[in-house]
């Protein structure tokens, strides 16, 4: 287990079942919902001080089910609800790849890439952008891709019971600590930050 960092940067969330509500992929600006508690923590996030960055996959672009300015439109949507309770992303990073699709057609063989969580790209790329350290970094997440991709990554990795809770059979990967939501993950980073010298 990785204990987290005195000297915490960097909060990495994934989105969909995280920041948003996951009833399946969100393909369409009316389709995201914010789960309750979920704005006033990244909000928290911010008056901390650590910069909150997204890291998330997005299959439904390889798929062909959404195009890329879908998925501009749904982020338009969430800045505009994170805005609403003075809360803001400092960046977000998305894998467009999917193994066995690409460009809405299945492939006759899988294809691999570097950005699709659980491997690592997503992850470095986000903290390499402000020059953070795995050690300087948390990642929030809802499936064991999240966890396997924090742990190859070397950062503490944190599981919430919204989304998929942990439940969805990518990998035995469990995080190093469990909250119910966003906002106890938060609430409970932040009163391990102050209790920190």
């Amino acid at each position: 287990m990785k204990h987290l960092s005195s000297g915490l940067l960097a909060v990495m969330l994934d989105r969909d079942g995280v920041i948003n509500e996951e009833p399946g992929p969100v393909l369409e600006p009316a389709a995201f919902r914010m789960i309750p508690g979920s704005a006033e923590a990244v909000a928290r996030i911010n008056e901390t001080g650590w910069l909150a960055l997204i890291v998330t996959n997005q299959a439904a672009l390889a798929r062909g089910q959404m195009q890329l300015k879908d998925f501009a439109e749904i982020t338009h949507a969430m800045n505009r609800s994170l805005a609403e309770k003075g809360a803001s992303i400092d960046g977000q990073y998305f894998c467009p790849h999917h193994p066995d699709w690409l460009h809405g057609k299945k492939l006759s063989e899988p294809g691999m890439c570097g950005c699709r969580k659980p491997e690592t790209g997503l992850l470095r790329r986000a903290c390499g952008s402000y020059g953070i350290l795995p050690h300087e970094a948390v990642m929030i997440g809802d499936t064991s891709k999240d966890f396997e991709a924090a742990y190859r990554f070397g950062c503490p990795s944190i599981g919430v019971r919204t989304g998929h809770g942990g439940l969805d059979g990518s990998s035995d990967r469990k995080p190093d600590f469990w909250f119910d939501d966003l906002a106890a993950a938060v609430s409970w980073l932040t009163s391990e930050s102050s209790t920190k010298p």
